[in-house]
């Protein structure tokens, strides 16, 4: 996946949280996506689109250490991400460039980004949520993070939903204010999912349950659920 505008300015926008000279792991090498001229954000503009997106680390938190899994990226290990990761260490930020709506066992990507996050460290997702037709395996949706930090423990640090055409962002405060605009048809088409999550807790990786079925949503919750389907 491709740091486009509104990634640039949601990841920007996190950078009092990321840890100056951390560790990150990419979960699909990034590029630039070329809507936003690198240097007009005090990057080097250069033609190597991957170098660039490396740039926009180094202005973020300067990681000490940056490694890319991906079958395509020039510098990434070749993985298949259907499979547990080799033993490559544990990291402050593992970041998933919208690959894993690519990976048919995208449990397994799950699992994967959650035992290489460190306990305290930060799990960033972007994801197709409404539209991108035959983009890829799936578009996720709000429930699967809401659940996934339910069932594991995690700190919901944010959700915001991206509408690349508007070049806007919508941050969404809480599970209900997601409701409330879904309900009012305010989410855009091809929109994407940008989630923070903070791994709280050392434990193996729990699978979800949806909360619809766990009962574990709200009467309006349920509600909205049944309207919406």
């Amino acid at each position: 996946m491709a740091i486009s505008a509104t990634h640039h300015a949601l990841l920007s926008h996190l950078k009092p949280l990321l840890p100056h000279g951390g560790t990150l792991l990419e979960i699909g090498e990034a590029n630039w996506y070329g809507d936003l001229e690198p240097a007009s954000v005090g990057l080097t503009n250069k033609e190597n689109l991957f170098e660039v997106a490396k740039d926009f680390y180094e202005q973020l938190f300067a990681p000490s250490r940056i490694v890319s899994v991906d079958m395509h990226g020039p510098s990434a290990w070749r993985c298949d991400l259907n499979e547990p990761l080799p033993p490559l260490g544990v990291f402050d930020v593992v970041m998933n460039h919208g690959t894993a709506e690519h990976i048919f066992d995208i449990a397994q990507v799950f699992r994967s980004i959650h035992t290489a996050c460190k306990v305290g460290g930060l799990m960033i997702h972007e994801s197709p949520f409404t539209g991108w037709k035959d983009h890829g395996f799936y578009c996720l949706q709000p429930t699967l993070f809401y659940d996934l930090a339910a069932a594991n423990g995690y700190e919901i640090v944010s959700v915001d939903i991206e509408d690349m055409a508007g070049n806007r962002t919508l941050p969404i405060w809480s599970r209900e204010k997601m409701t409330e605009l879904l309900l009012a048809g305010g989410v855009p088409d091809n929109a994407m999912l940008f989630v923070v999550l903070r791994k709280q807790q050392a434990g193996p990786f729990v699978v979800p349950m949806q909360g619809y079925y766990s009962q574990s949503l709200s009467a309006a919750g349920k509600e909205a659920w049944e309207v919406l389907r």
